[in-house]
């Protein structure tokens, strides 16, 4: 039993030392945009490849971020006075200006005392946002929400509820359609008119600020075609397997305007922020 005891020990210490040396690491990957080289169009999807699982690596990511800004909170993890749970915890509220106050209640609470004395002073924050399938096609949903918004959904609730008593659950998703329906460039595409075969031009203007960024306007049916084939999602296919962003979408040339590529539906695509840098910056996605 000693010797696994020494084992253990000797484990431990290394498991912590790896851990405050990635941390380390991720900042200066993340300073120098490093990722970008390996074909990643982010941090967290560079860190994933590694092996870690999403929520590991989101705290990995949170932790590393908040250590440049408040640098004693990295400090602290590397003396051991602070573990990464504990960090965790407190990651969200930490600022330079109450560093002082979280750091000493991180290195002295145990998590679970910590946490409460956090959702004490961040009420909006005690309720963690979380999904979790209760059968095949139903979710059950948990955040907390402040009294104001509440009062919103009732009234909406209210509005809903003329013909037939509405549920929160129907009210939600009549309040989700009427929103899709106004902004989502993919329902508006569906409703446009399909695109004339005629080249569509794009306008160039130039900010006067700085005269070397132009912003590209894109004619209406040429965006809806766009978003109608790509289906409102990111292209780029790496390693096999197509990005599956759908935020942050910018149009981009596949080839680039500057070398005769032509703004038309065919020298389009979708291509997500990180994507579309990445392509701009010398990356190599696969």
């Amino acid at each position: 039993m000693k010797t696994l005891h020494e084992r253990a020990v000797a484990l431990v210490k290394t498991y912590l030392r790896a851990e405050t040396e990635l941390l380390s690491v991720l900042q200066e990957i993340d300073l120098c945009k490093g990722y970008r080289e390996q074909g990643f169009k982010s941090l967290f999807d560079y860190v994933r490849s590694l092996g870690l699982s999403e929520n590991v690596a989101y705290n990995f990511i949170t932790i590393s971020r908040k250590s440049v800004q408040v640098p004693a909170l990295k400090e602290r993890i590397q003396d051991r006075e602070i573990s990464l749970s504990n960090a965790k915890v407190i990651v969200s509220i930490l600022t330079p200006e109450n560093q002082d106050k979280w750091l000493q209640a991180a290195a002295q609470l145990p998590k679970r005392e910590l946490e409460k004395v956090v959702a004490k002073e961040f009420p909006e924050r005690s309720v963690k946002e979380t999904t979790r399938y209760v059968a095949e096609e139903r979710v059950e949903l948990k955040l907390g929400i402040s009294e104001a918004l509440l009062k919103k959904l009732k009234r909406i609730q209210d509005l809903e509820s003329k013909k037939a008593a509405a549920s929160l659950e129907q009210t939600l998703e009549a309040m989700a359609d009427l929103y899709l329906q106004k902004n989502d460039p993919l329902e508006k595409a569906k409703r446009s008119k399909p695109l004339a075969p005629a080249r569509v031009s794009t306008e160039a203007k130039t900010t006067p600020s700085r005269p070397w960024k132009t912003r590209r306007k894109y004619a209406a049916p040429l965006r809806h075609s766009i978003q109608k084939r790509d289906q409102a999602q990111c292209t780029q296919v790496t390693q096999g397997k197509r990005c599956t962003e759908r935020r942050w979408l910018d149009i981009h040339h596949l080839k680039p305007l500057s070398q005769g590529g032509e703004t038309t539906l065919t020298n389009l695509t979708l291509l997500c922020r990180g994507h579309h840098q990445l392509l701009h910056h010398g990356g190599r996605p696969s």
